[in-house]
């Protein structure tokens, strides 16, 4: 390690880290320098890149269909959206072609 660290960190023991500001800004610096993590190795490539952005763009048309389906839904069951009443019933043929007073 460089001596500047060690001058570093033997100043932040001796104060007892009671340094304020200054002495947190100095310990982030510090750790920055000591614990830099290695960069990643594999990055991703235009093609890779490219499938991740169409499967997110479909991933939110998804979303959005079934936000709409959502509100939809919770407009109907609110009663926001009026329905159509059921329509009456038919009546079967065979009863239709008699007469009301006809009992056979």
């Amino acid at each position: 390690m460089d001596p500047e660290i060690w001058v570093g960190i033997a100043a932040v023991f001796v104060s007892g880290g009671a340094i304020g500001s200054v002495g947190t800004l100095f310990a982030q610096w510090l750790l920055r320098k000591v614990d830099s993590a290695p960069e990643p190795a594999n990055r991703l490539d235009a093609a890779e890149r490219d499938a991740l952005r169409a499967e997110v763009a479909d991933l939110h048309r998804h979303l959005r269909n079934m936000d709409a389906r959502l509100d939809f839904t919770e407009r109907l069951l609110d009663g926001a959206i009026p329905l159509a009443p059921p329509p009456s019933r038919l009546v079967p043929e065979d009863r239709a072609e008699r007469e009301p007073g006809d009992t056979g």
